[in-house]
This record gives C-alpha cells, sequence and structure tokens, in this order.
C-alpha cells in the first residue's frame, strides 16, 4: 500500500473515532443530565473531544499539504527529466550539425585554443582530435600574414567576418581557405567556420588567365596587349629616357594553309609561329596575337626608333625557314608594320591602327616585307575611309551613272554595241573616274552593289535604244565584272533577275572578265562561264594579253570574246615592231580558237589601219569616239537613224578621217 493510500486510511479512521466519541459523549450527556449526575467528567471528555477534532483537522491539513508538495515533486521531477531530455535531443542536434555542416568548423576559447573541432577539420588539419582540442592555437594553422586579417588591434578574433586566409595543414601543405568567424551568445567563445576555396581560387586565376590570353598560342590576346601599351604610354609620359615600339604582323597568305591542309594544320602553324618569334625577342618584350593569323609585338624600353627596324628585319630572316606542319615544310612569311615614334600617343587603339595601316601598306608593296609608319600613311587611311563612307550614301542615293563608249566595226565602220563605263557623281569633287574608287569598292564589298546598279541602268538603257527602231537590236552591252564579284553564287541570279524585269534578251549582254579573275580558280570558272553561256551570255575576256594565261584552260573555256588590251595597241606603230608582233600573235590566236577580238585604244588612223590589216574584228577608242553619256548615245542615235532615212544602204560615219 502507499504512502496516499494510508494516509487516507488513517484518516478515514480518525473520524469514525471522532464521530463514535461525539455521539457517546452526547449519550452519557443526556443520561447523566436526567439522573442529575456531576458535570465534570464530561467537560473533560468534551475538551479532549475538541482537541481530537483540531488534531484530526491539523493532520488533515498536513496530509493535503503533504500531498500538494508530493505532486508538485513529480510534477517538477517530469519537468526536469524532459528538460534533461530536450538538453541532451538538442545537444545531440547541434552537435550532428556541428559534426556534418561540410564545412571544418572549431570552437576557439577567448586565449585562441580550439576547445572543440568537428571531424572536418581533424581531416583538413591532418592531425588526430587528440592533437587539437584544448592543446593547438588556431593560429598554428595560419600563416602570419593571414594572423593581422583575422586578428583586430587589441589581438582578439575579428567577429562577424568573411576573411580570405592561407591554411597549412600537418604536412605544411598550403590551402587557401575562406574563414568565417561568430561569437557564441552569452560565452566568450567563438565559432569559425572554414571552406577550402583552393580549387576556387585556381579557377578564378584560370578564369583571368583565359580572359587576357589567346587559348590557342597562350600568347597575351588584345585586351592584355591594350593594357600593356597603356602602362608603355604612362611611362614614356613620366620619364624621357624610355621608349618603346610596336609592330604589327600578318602571316602572307595564310589563308592557303587552311584551304590547302585544313584547320588543324594551319592552328599548327600559328603555335610554331608564335614559339619562332617568341624566342626571338627578349624577356621584356610583349607578343601577343590579336586573332586569327595577326600578331603585335610591343618592344619595352629601347635605346632607339632604330631598332624596331633592326627587329623586324631579324624576325623576316627567321620566318624564311620552314615550318614542318603534318610532316609538310610549310613557308609562313609575314607582313610588318612599325611605329617607331610613339612618344605623341595618348591612346593604345591609335598605336594599333597606325601600325596596322602600316602592314597594310606592306602588303600592298609586294608582302614579306616591312613599312614605317608615318602620317601620310594615316591621310590615306582616313581617305580611304570618307570614300568608303562616300561610297554607301552613293549607294544609298544612287548617284552613279553610266558612260558608253561605242564598239565599232573595223571592216563597215558601223556601231555593234557600247561598252559601260561608270562614273560617280559626287556631290563635292563632282565625277569621279572609276580608278578613283573601284579598288576601294572591291577591297569593302561595296563592288557588287554598285555593278548591280551600273548592269540594271545599262540594260535599260539599250532596252530604250532597241526600242528606237528595229535596226538597233544587234546593239550590244559590254559591263565589266570584277574579280570579287564573278565567282559569288548570286551573280548569275542577280544578272537574270535584271534581264528579266527589264524583258532584254541575255544573248545582248556580254560581261567582260579579266583574264587574272578567270584563272583565280580555273576549275570553277569553267563551271561557271558554262552556265552563264547556256543562260544565252557571252563572256568577253578583259585585257588580254597583260595577264597570266594557261592556253589549255582557255581552250576549254566557252569565251566569245578576246580584248586586246590598249597598252599593246597604243605601240603597235613604234619601230622597228613594237608590240606588233604580240598583238598579231593574239589576233591569231582568237581566229584559231574561233573567238571574236575586239582591240581597246585605238587612238589614230595609223592603229585603225594595222589593225584592219591584221583582221581584227571590232576596236573602240578616242579615234571613233569617246565614253558618252546616256543623252548623248541617245542624241547619236537620232543621227544615226536620220542618216539612214536620208542615205539608205550607207552606215553613219562614226569618224570622218576612216568615212567612206
Amino acid at each position: 500500500m502507499t504512502e496516499k493510500n494510508i494516509a487516507s486510511f488513517l484518516d478515514r479512521i480518525g473520524l469514525v473515532v471522532i464521530g463514535a466519541g461525539a455521539s457517546t459523549f452526547y449519550y452519557y450527556l443526556e443520561k447523566s443530565v436526567a439522573s442529575g449526575q456531576s458535570l465534570g467528567s464530561f467537560v473533560t471528555i468534551a475538551l479532549i473531544l475538541i482537541i481530537s477534532i483540531f488534531t484530526q483537522l491539523l493532520i488533515n491539513n498536513i496530509n493535503r499539504s503533504r500531498e500538494a508538495l508530493r505532486e508538485s515533486n513529480e510534477t517538477l521531477e517530469q519537468k526536469v527529466i524532459l528538460r534533461t531530455r530536450e538538453l541532451r535531443e538538442s545537444e545531440v542536434k547541434y552537435r550532428t550539425i556541428f559534426e556534418n555542416t561540410g564545412a571544418a568548423t572549431v570552437i576557439i576559447e577567448k586565449d585562441l585554443t580550439i576547445s572543440l573541432a568537428n571531424s572536418v577539420f581533424v581531416a583538413f588539419s591532418g592531425y588526430s582530435r587528440g592533437e587539437i582540442e584544448s592543446k593547438k592555437s588556431f593560429l598554428e594553422f595560419l600563416d602570419k600574414t593571414s594572423h593581422r586579417t583575422v586578428l583586430d588591434n587589441e589581438g582578439a578574433l575579428n567577429i562577424d567576418n568573411n576573411l580570405e586566409c592561407v591554411f597549412f595543414d600537418r604536412e605544411r601543405i598550403r590551402k587557401d581557405i575562406l574563414l568565417t568567424i561568430a561569437g557564441i551568445p552569452a560565452t566568450d567563445k567563438s565559432l569559425a567556420s572554414l571552406t577550402d576555396i583552393t580549387e576556387l581560387k585556381m579557377a578564378e586565376k584560370q578564369i583571368m588567365h583565359q580572359a587576357f590570353h589567346d587559348t590557342l598560342t597562350n600568347l597575351p590576346n588584345r585586351t592584355l596587349l591594350i593594357e600593356h601599351l597603356r602602362m608603355a604610354i604612362k611611362r614614356s609620359k613620366r620619364r624621357d629616357d624610355y621608349h618603346f615600339a610596336v609592330l604589327y604582323l600578318d602571316i602572307d597568305r595564310f589563308k592557303l594553309v587552311n584551304d590547302s591542309l585544313g584547320h588543324s594544320a594551319g592552328d599548327n602553324l600559328l603555335t610554331a609561329f608564335a614559339d619562332r618569334l617568341k624566342t626571338s625577342l627578349r624577356d621584356i618584350d610583349t607578343l601577343a596575337r590579336l586573332g586569327g593569323d595577326e600578331f603585335v609585338i610591343l618592344l619595352e624600353d629601347i635605346q632607339n626608333s632604330s631598332y624596331a627596324s633592326m627587329v623586324a628585319e631579324r624576325l623576316q630572316q627567321e620566318l624564311k625557314r620552314p615550318f614542318i606542319v603534318k610532316g609538310k615544310e610549310v613557308f609562313a612569311p609575314a607582313s610588318f608594320g612599325v611605329v617607331e615614334n610613339t612618344d605623341d600617343y595618348d591612346l593604345p587603339e591609335d598605336i594599333l591602327r597606325d601600325a596596322d595601316s602600316a602592314m597594310y601598306h606592306a602588303k600592298e608593296k609586294g608582302r614579306s616585307q616591312f613599312k614605317i609608319f608615318d602620317k601620310k600613311l594615316h591621310e590615306k587611311a582616313l581617305h580611304l575611309l570618307q570614300r568608303e563612307t562616300d561610297l554607301r550614301k552613293a549607294i544609298h542615293h544612287k548617284t552613279f551613272e553610266n558612260h558608253y563608249q561605242p564598239i565599232v566595226s573595223l571592216k563597215t565602220k558601223e556601231i555593234v554595241g557600247f561598252e559601260a563605263l561608270i562614273r560617280w557623281n559626287h556631290p563635292q569633287l563632282g565625277l569621279i573616274y572609276p580608278g578613283s574608287f573601284i579598288s576601294i569598292a572591291e577591297e569593302t564589298g561595296l563592288i557588287i552593289p554598285i555593278t548591280r546598279l551600273m548592269v540594271e541602268k545599262a540594260c535599260r538603257d539599250l532596252k530604250a535604244w532597241h526600242e528606237k527602231d528595229q535596226s538597233l537590236h544587234r546593239l550590244t552591252m559590254n559591263v565589266n565584272i570584277s574579280s570579287r564579284h564573278f565567282l559569288l553564287p548570286s551573280l548569275l541570279n542577280d544578272i537574270k533577275e535584271v534581264l528579266q524585269k527589264i524583258n532584254l534578251k541575255p544573248e545582248h549582254l556580254k560581261l567582260e572578265i579579266t583574264e587574272t579573275a578567270l584563272m583565280e580558280d580555273v576549275e570553277d570558272t569553267i563551271r561557271l562561264v558554262q552556265r552563264m553561256k547556256d543562260c544565252g551570255l557571252q563572256i568577253v575576256i578583259d585585257d588580254f594579253g597583260t595577264g597570266y594565261s594557261s592556253l589549255s584552260y582557255l581552250q576549254r573555256l566557252p569565251i566569245d570574246t578576246l580584248k586586246v588590251d590598249r597598252s599593246f595597241v597604243s605601240r603597235i606603230q613604234d619601230a622597228p615592231d613594237g608590240n606588233r608582233n604580240i598583238v598579231e600573235a593574239i589576233i591569231s590566236l582568237a581566229h584559231r580558237l574561233d573567238m571574236i577580238v575586239v582591240a581597246e585604244g585605238v587612238e589614230t588612223l595609223e592603229q585603225y589601219t594595222i589593225l584592219l590589216d591584221m583582221n581584227c574584228h571590232f576596236g573602240q577608242g578616242y579615234l571613233f569616239s569617246k565614253p558618252l553619256t546616256g543623252a548623248a548615245v541617245d542624241s547619236l542615235i537620232d543621227e544615226m537613224l536620220q542618216f539612214s532615212k536620208e542615205n539608205p544602204g550607207r552606215h553613219y560615219p562614226l569618224m570622218k578621217a576612216i568615212s567612206n
């Protein structure tokens, strides 16, 4: 029986005894009063009874207090048990978190001793837990430079900071870490978390390296070169004895290597090219690759400006030796542009611009050489830029016009057709001849839209002349096609579209193409010319004799006409024979290949007579007519028609000196 049950049982017994005593007392009291007995003993009994009652009441109160205390103790005990369990669970939870954060974590005492370390830190450090906890200072794991970062001015830990530090493990292997330190509330302890960022730092370095270096050659790229140039400019402004120079170089005919051996071979050549250049330079010089096959050399701290020219000459000699690419000998000469006097420059981009300009000048002069930049080259570049801008505006506003030079039958002296010669009607400079802008148009690709405009205008004018009279339907139109435009797949479609648009028959249009352009890619040319012929177009080789033609290829090409260059015709009558034998050979060749032959630049009656004796079919030149505007041709045709009406059977006397 429990203590609680015993106390309850005794309380009930006491109450029974008191009740029985009170009943007995009342019984005897009544009996005594009735019999007249003395009440003294009853008073004593009453007092005893009262005392017993109060005693019982006190006992009951004590028992109730004891019960309340017992229940309170039981509640408190339960709370203590529950709190202890919660604390134990909390400790387990936080220790689990401490152990499994994934980061190396330690608790550091006020004196910087490590009092607790998780397993990650233990593994990270290379020590055992027993060698670390309460035995090692946290600073022992950091280099001295990091001490200044971790500690404040009073030698305590910098709380609530993310710090980059250098950590050393037991084997003294360096590791870059990100250190986070936080104070533990209501204590003088700190919690430090370490994250290994060694790989991240290496990745950052790699990214930085890639951002400033060429991936193929590992040389500095444009961005890093610009920075080096900027520093060189600053040094030259501060120091009178500091000078630098820049070389801009480009591999000649690099595209040929890519096209013939493949791009991987081209990459191998670029790498070998860079290595050879680098070994020929000083350690303080910078070799950078700008992209493609373009490289720049920054020569720093040179004694005099002529040093750059000397380096360029030496590198030219080095590049004369062949490279071995995929088991084959490959030669990679280069053109250099040199900026020697850099004192007047403020911007790196300006130096590169001028060095690039000098390099292109070297290429124009025959490649495999170097040119030193001067202001004239810059002025030329500005002029070309302005011309390009003006050409683009001219295309947009269609400010080009055609002049037409008659092509004449040498035998009958009648006009058989015209050659369209483009002119640029510049708003400020007036009429500009093609020699001043065609090369720019070809270089910039603007020759294509310009040619389209010229061909369409020429075809429209020819169609208008045809419509004047049935007898004029025999007239043809020659148009010049540049080498840049000739092999484009779009050329034939563009011409067919123009002819269809104007409703002009293809046989009335003759395409003049230079001998050099035809021979550039012979197999492709043969296929293209055949397609043109299949469409009804006529093909003319312009300036024949000035280039190089293989007779075997010439025989395979379905060419209609050869035009003898004016340089041969102009000296045809010079003593003893001049170019007479050459012209005669060309005319004879044309006859044998069943081609029509046209002589250009016929200016004298003597030239005309000689060409006629050689059985040259046609001619054009100032002897017959200079190039005429469209309006002048309109007037000429009207005169021709009027002459034919008035003189049936006779040809219009285009030049009285050779008229019948």
